[in-house]
């Protein structure tokens, strides 16, 4: 027999068998390829908690954003008198220090009357008047702390109402669009829309015979419309109502998009990797072995 021959005997035999297993276990349902939607994860119009007249707007559309940064400011011209008035009164100590001073001299006053009281050189009505004195001078003294405390209280206030008029993000993210420029009166409308890139958001319709299927925590593999390599999501929620009408559910994915590479607002295809455990590794094995026996039955073909 030709080395030939012997060679193609030997593939025939091993090779029913290993077609076989690869039988055995049905490839997933969930193997094939989805159309999907990268949008972003949020994305908001931001306003104002306060009415007034944009002073400053400090991104332009397409800005990188982080969480606190300054946007925008409103006028706050009168916001920064009172306020500069207000710190001033909770720095004001000299009805403190004068109400003190006039308690440490009643306190003086009523000790050499006590002496002199028991010394039967002072009356009763005198001592009395020297205890009332120093109850007096203390009550004073609270009430210039009380006004103290007050005044810092007001100072915080003020600043809280400053604060207001700077229109901070919420959250990392890129600016979509300004609506808002200075000198422009804002009340309720909104100032600027701004949508968080990381991670995004990857919605996938799916048909009702794959419910149940698909669990939150799976990883799946999204090929964006752009092009580019493929990048990994993981499910974060999967509906748990149906659309009748066209007997399908949906699921929600999140792509990591750190460097912001990845731009939202696009097509993409998508499909899930085999779930973890013995199952999981049966079904990555069928693919593999039904692919490498397709290539062998080529090559004896």
């Amino acid at each position: 027999m030709k080395p030939l021959n012997l060679l193609m005997a030997g593939c025939l035999c091993w090779l029913p068998a290993l077609l076989v297993d690869a039988a055995q276990v049905e490839p997933s349902e969930l193997d094939q390829r989805f159309d999907c939607l990268i949008e972003p994860l949020t994305m908001i119009e931001l306003g104002s908690p306060v009415q007034g007249i944009i002073e400053s707007v400090a991104v332009r559309d397409s800005d990188l954003i982080a969480p606190g940064q300054v946007l925008a400011t409103l006028d706050s011209s009168v916001e920064r008198a009172a306020l500069d008035q207000a710190r001033a009164r909770a720095r004001m100590k000299g009805e403190i220090g004068s109400r003190e001073a006039e308690l440490e001299l009643a306190r003086q006053s009523k000790r050499r009357i006590d002496e002199l009281f028991e010394k039967s050189m002072a009356s009763t009505q005198q001592r009395d008047e020297a205890h009332a004195k120093v109850r007096v001078a203390e009550m004073a003294l609270q009430q210039a702390l009380d006004r103290q405390a007050v005044a810092e209280y007001d100072y915080k206030w003020a600043k809280e109402v400053l604060n207001r008029r700077t229109i901070r993000s919420p959250m990392s993210g890129v600016v979509v669009e300004v609506f808002a420029h200075p000198g422009e009166f804002v009340y309720e409308n909104p100032v600027m829309s701004i949508a968080q890139v990381d991670p995004l958001r990857v919605d996938v319709i799916l048909p009702i015979e794959l419910y149940g299927t698909l669990k939150p925590g799976a990883r799946g593999v999204v090929y964006p419309e752009l092009g580019g390599r493929e990048h990994y999501a993981t499910v974060a929620v999967v509906e748990s109502l149906m659309d009748p009408g066209s007997s399908t559910f949906s699921a929600r994915l999140e792509l990591p998009n750190t460097e912001h590479l990845i731009p939202g607002g696009q097509r993409c295809e998508i499909t899930f990797l085999p779930t973890g455990g013995p199952e999981g590794e049966a079904l990555a094995t069928a693919g593999l072995v039904g692919a490498r026996g397709s290539e062998v039955l080529g090559e004896v073909r």
